[in-house]
C-alpha cells in the first residue's frame, strides 16, 4: 500500500505608498493553496486499486476572499463472483469492477465586516453513485463568525441556508429531487504542542420542507509533525443522512492515516 500526500502552500504580502507628504496605505494579500494524495494498489491474493486525492486553494485581497476545494475517491477491484473466498482464474480475467467513484468540488467567497465576520457565498456539486447520486448541485448563503483567533487555537462558527438539486441513480423513482435547509457548523483547532494538533468541524442540515431530512458531516483529525517537512495525520470523516436515498444505507465513515510532506 502507497500513501502520498503532499501540501503546497505560499503567500505574500505588498506594501504601496501613496503620494508623497501621504500617510502610507497597506495592502496585504494572502494566497495558500494545498493538495493530497492518496492510493492503495494490491496484487496477487486480491487484485485492488484506489486513489484519494484532496485539494484547496484560496486567495484573500483587502476585505474579500475567494477559496475552493476539490476531491475524488475511486477505487476498482476483480471480484469474487463466487464467493469461494479466492480469485479464479477466469475471475482474474475479468474486467476490474469500480468500488467507488466519488467527485467533489466547491467554489466560495467571502466578504470580511471586521477580523471576526463575514457574509459568504457558495456554489458546491458532487457525484457519488455509490450513494445513490449522479449528481448534487448546491448553493449556499450565510454568515461566518470566527469566536477565537489565536496562534494556538481557533473556533468559528457559521449560520445559512443552502438549496440543492438531486439527480439520482436510474431505478431512483422520483429521479430527482429538490432540498431546502438550514445549514450550522462549528469548527475549530487546538494545538498542544508545536509538535501536535486536533481539528474538528461539525456541519449539520435541517430540511425546512421535509423537517425528517437530516443531515450531520464530521470531519476530525490529529497531526503530529514529525520534522519541519514532514507530519503523520490520522483523519476520520462521517457522513449522516437521515432520509438517505432508497436503497441506500445512511452512513458513511472514511478513516486515512497519512504522511504529509510541507514543500513550502
Amino acid at each position: 500500500m502507497l500513501i502520498l500526500v503532499s501540501t503546497l502552500a505560499f503567500a505574500e504580502a505588498s506594501k504601496f505608498e501613496g503620494a508623497k507628504g501621504a500617510a502610507p496605505t497597506k495592502m496585504v494579500t494572502e494566497a495558500h493553496a494545498g493538495v493530497e494524495l492518496g492510493g492503495a494498489l494490491s496484487s496477487g491474493n486480491t487484485e485492488t486499486m484506489a486513489l484519494t486525492g484532496l485539494g484547496n486553494l484560496s486567495y484573500r485581497w483587502q476585505a474579500n476572499a475567494i477559496s475552493g476545494s476539490f476531491g475524488v475517491n475511486w477505487g476498482q477491484a476483480r471480484l469474487d463472483a463466487d464467493g469461494d473466498g479466492k480469485l479464479s482464474a477466469a475471475e482474474r480475467e475479468d474486467d476490474f469492477v469500480k468500488t467507488a467513484e466519488r467527485v467533489l468540488g466547491a467554489l466560495r467567497y467571502d466578504r470580511f465586516f471586521g477580523k471576526r465576520d463575514s457574509i459568504y457565498v457558495l456554489a458546491g456539486a458532487f457525484t457519488d453513485p455509490f450513494a445513490g447520486y449522479d449528481s448534487r448541485v448546491n448553493g449556499q448563503v450565510g454568515w461566518s463568525h470566527s469566536f477565537v483567533q489565536l496562534e494556538t487555537a481557533s473556533l468559528r462558527a457559521e449560520l445559512g441556508a443552502d438549496v440543492a438539486q438531486e439527480d439520482f441513480v436510474v431505478g431512483i423513482d422520483p429521479n430527482t429531487a429538490t432540498v431546502v435547509s438550514a445549514r450550522l457548523l462549528v469548527g475549530g483547532s487546538y494545538a498542544f504542542n508545536k509538535h501536535v494538533s486536533a481539528q474538528d468541524t461539525v456541519e449539520v442540515y435541517e430540511s425546512v420542507l421535509d423537517f425528517t431530512d437530516l443531515r450531520l458531516n464530521n470531519t476530525a483529525a490529529l497531526t503530529a509533525a514529525l520534522g519541519s517537512k514532514l507530519s503523520l495525520k490520522l483523519s476520520h470523516q462521517l457522513a449522516f443522512d437521515n432520509a438517505p436515498v432508497e436503497g441506500y444505507q445512511p452512513l458513511d465513515h472514511t478513516t486515512m492515516v497519512t504522511f504529509v510532506v510541507t514543500l513550502l
